[in-house]
């Protein structure tokens, strides 16, 4: 770490230094000059550098508390539980966080935008007016089922005959335009992308490119359309998403969705 430019402020008065394999005198005098230390440095009986004596018994479990409390600190949240740690370390504990985060931001979601518990549902369609900007006829997207910050979301369109679209695309046999079936998706993928978001009501959702758009079966009425989509990667404001769309448990779209957030202008 030393050699690396961290811990420049380590030393024997602050630090306990384990010493757990053979160590040479040249790696000693090493050290003694990387850390600035002028007294001697020796390895003692108890495998701790220079013998220093611990200031409680259970110190080694002391600091690594104060590790575990220190990254549950990120969390940026109060946090009121119980937390039971074995052989825990930085990488584990920063893994905790983030599966902790990834909950309070799907509750702080729900309870920002739908006070009352929907059944079935993460975002019913009252909820998803109040983060959407889409009103009818364009407001592809009934409810959502499922949803993991920055990672994934399901959502429920219910096709009915009365869309708007059907008694043109096509007269005597309904179905529902590819295009829509993309719109709908990328309109579930849009609360997504506005989950991450302080005030998403104040947002716009741009779609920038679609790629990789394949429809494998026909969408009529009466189906109900199943989306999910995956966060593939993103960036502060952009983001690629993976979309499919099912039917009873069928495949009958798929495609790669590109979108980026800006602000809405009033008015």
């Amino acid at each position: 770490l030393r050699e690396g430019g961290l811990i420049k402020g380590g030393g024997l008065d602050n630090a306990l230094v384990i010493v757990d394999k053979e160590i040479t005198s040249d790696e000693l005098e090493y050290l003694k000059e990387l850390f600035g230390i002028e007294e001697d440095v020796f390895v003692g009986r108890t495998n701790i550098l220079n013998d220093i004596p611990l200031r409680f018994p259970n110190e080694f479990c002391r600091h690594k508390v104060v590790d575990l409390l220190g990254d549950l600190a990120l969390l940026g949240a109060p946090l009121k539980g119980h937390v039971m740690a074995a052989s825990s370390g930085h990488k584990a504990n920063i893994e905790l966080v983030k599966r902790i985060r990834q909950v309070y931001r799907k509750r702080k979601m729900i309870s920002k935008y739908q006070p009352k518990e929907g059944k079935g549902s993460v975002l019913d369609i009252t909820a998803i007016q109040k983060i959407m900007p889409h009103r009818y006829p364009f407001l592809l997207v009934d409810r959502i089922l499922d949803l993991v910050p920055g990672e994934r979301v399901v959502g429920l369109k219910n096709v009915t005959m009365n869309e708007p679209f059907f008694p043109g695309h096509f007269p005597g046999q309904p179905v529902m335009p590819g295009v829509l079936i993309i719109e709908a998706m990328a309109q579930v993928g849009g609360v997504l992308l506005l989950n991450g978001e302080e005030d998403p009501e104040d947002k716009l959702v741009y779609f920038m490119g679609i790629d990789n758009a394949r429809f494998r079966k026909p969408v009529v009425p009466g189906d109900q359309l199943l989306f999910e989509l995956e966060m593939v990667h993103r960036r502060r404001r952009s983001c690629k998403m993976h979309g499919r769309a099912y039917v009873d448990g069928d495949l009958v779209a798929e495609a790669d969705l590109m979108a980026m957030i800006v602000e809405r202008k009033e008015g």
